[in-house]
This record gives C-alpha cells, structure tokens and sequence, in this order.
C-alpha cells in the first residue's frame, strides 16, 4: 500500500465512524449552537483524538491483546458510558441559554475538549465500529501505518470543522426560544442515548 492509498484508506475510515450521528455529534452540535466554533470544534476534536488512539491499537496490533480484558469489563464501560450521557443530559437540560453571556465563562474550549475524550473513550460504539469498517481497507505496511493514522486523524477533523462551523453560522440567525429548545431536545437526546447503552449494559449482564 502507497502512502496515497494509505492515506484515502484512513481518510475513508474517520469519515465512516465520525460521520454516523451518535452521542458526540450531539454534544458537538449542542456546544457548537449555544456556545460557538469552537467550543463545538473543540467537543469534535476530543471525539477525533479518542478514534485516532484506538486506530493506532488497531493498526499497531494492540487491539487482539487487549479485547479479552475489554470483552469482560464491557457491561461495565457501557454502564459507566450510560452515567457520562446522563450527567451531560442533566447539565445541558439545567442550562437556560443566554445570548448576552460572554461564552468562555460558560464552556471553555479545553473543558469541552477534556470532556469529549472522557465520553468517546467510553464509548463503546467506537471500536466497535472500527473493529468493523477496518478490516474493509488494506491493512497498510508498517511505514505507511502513520499515513493511515494521519488519514484518520484528517478526515475526522475535518468533518468536525464542517459540522462545528456550519452549526455556529446558524447560531446568530435563530433566537434565544429556539436556542433553548434545541438545547433541550439535545439534552433529551443524550437522556435517551444514556437510557439505550445502560440496557446494554444491563442486557450484557444477563
């Protein structure tokens, strides 16, 4: 495998896991509306930092050394990735929005960041579908691996760009009743997704 084609590999994988609605996109598009860009891009760039190390394992070939501990202790990410979703439903649900606020003092971007890789790297979805969508590219030489991570990496972003930006354009055009309810729908959304990963965790148990 060339680097090009290591790189459009790894390009096409990001775009296939990142792309899906799921939890991070919610977070990402909720912070993009009401706090801005960047806190949005921030929430993305977690999401795109937690793909990229579990890439790395998978392309490395850490992934088959550590699955046996991850089989057995997956009931528990899951119910701990189901406490996370419900804590950020709680926060986001208990917020009014104000457009008169100065947003740094709400949601930083590291915050936001820091907060991000907590979720997605509890989030089982993730390498679930990487162990997935991998398998359908060329497994890469070792001196075209780093392409493919970077391939990863790239599109991630880049996608996180497009959503966080587009997003916060819309902000400046809808009002505080629509901010808010927005808010609160995507509050709900995450309650919900919360809801779905503890009856997996609770389904894995059994």
């Amino acid at each position: 495998m060339t680097g090009t084609s290591a790189f459009l590999s790894g390009a096409t994988v990001g775009f296939v896991i990142t792309v899906p609605i799921g939890p991070m996109s919610v977070l990402c598009i909720q912070r993009a509306l009401i706090y801005g860009a960047v806190t949005g891009f921030a929430t993305g760039l977690g999401a795109a930092t937690v793909l990229v190390i579990y890439t790395t394992c998978a392309i490395l070939g850490v992934g088959p050394a550590i699955s046996p501990v991850l089989g057995e202790s997956q009931a528990f990410l899951c119910a701990v990735s189901a406490c996370l979703l419900f804590w950020f439903s709680a926060r986001v649900l208990r917020r009014t929005v104000s457009l008169a606020g100065s947003i740094a003092q709400d949601q930083g971007a590291l915050s936001s960041y820091c907060s991000a890789v907590a979720c997605a790297l509890l989030n089982p979805l993730t390498p679930a579908l990487l162990a997935a969508v991998l398998p359908a590219v060329a497994s890469p030489a070792p001196t075209a691996a780093s392409t493919m991570i970077a391939g990863v990496f790239a599109a991630s972003v880049t996608w996180w760009l497009i959503v966080s930006g587009s997003v916060a354009a819309l902000r400046s055009k809808l009002n505080v009743t629509v901010l808010n309810f927005i808010n609160k729908a995507s509050g709900l959304i995450l309650g919900a997704l919360g809801v779905l990963m503890a009856a997996n965790a609770w389904e894995m148990r059994i």
